[in-house]
């Protein structure tokens, strides 16, 4: 357990990651920019924590690629048990440590620390989907889907379509169930790929 920990970067990198980015959204809470959209034909104003589940997921990445493939497939543990674990409680971490923090705040539901933790569970999902495939250039699909959502995602410029369900805030079941069957499909796929590996 503890060489796993240490391995995955378990006590160290990660905990600074998911530290950085909760206090990354606490201080850009919802401001925004314009960025370019061309289903308006114009430009959509974008929160910029928009961002930050993206780069959680390229922490999560890159803790999950520090491996020791040898004593992985001859050990006793289920080391993808731990993984799993270890991906779960990061996005139960900033969706619970967001929460807090917007209810202390007194900020209503559309406050970006709302959805920090389900928009994390999209972006590791979509990541953990790709991996097996695309290797360290996986983390570029969490990237590619946050600017396909801004230049393609909106149908008015508060109101995104349903493939843009990133935007959405926290209220909403569209949303909520998106982001829970992609991060549910990318951890069991993620744990497939591991599965296969050691055959």
């Amino acid at each position: 357990m503890r060489l796993w920990a240490r391995c995955r970067r378990a006590t160290t990198t990660l905990p600074a990651g998911c530290a950085a980015a909760f206090a990354l959204a606490l201080l850009v809470g919802g401001n925004a920019v314009p960025l370019p959209a061309l289903t308006l034909g114009g430009s959509a104003s974008v929160q910029l924590s928009q961002f930050i589940p993206v780069l959680v997921a390229a922490v999560l990445a890159f803790c999950l690629d520090t491996r020791l493939p040898a004593a992985e497939a001859s050990g006793i543990r289920k080391v993808r048990r731990l993984d799993v674990a270890l991906v779960l409680g990061v996005i139960v971490f900033l969706a619970g440590a967001g929460a807090l923090a917007a209810h202390s705040l007194d900020e209503p539901f559309t406050h970006p620390l709302w959805t920090l933790g389900r928009n994390t569970a999209c972006a590791t999902g979509l990541l953990l989907l790709v991996r097996p495939w695309l290797r360290q250039a996986a983390v570029m699909v969490p990237v590619a889907m946050v600017f396909g959502v801004v230049l393609f995602g909106f149908r008015r410029p508060t109101d995104p379509y349903p493939w843009g369900f990133v935007l959405e805030p926290v209220t909403s079941p569209l949303g909520a169930s998106a982001c829970a069957v992609i991060a549910a499909a990318g951890v069991a796929t993620h744990v497939l790929a591991a599965k296969k590996e050691e055959l």
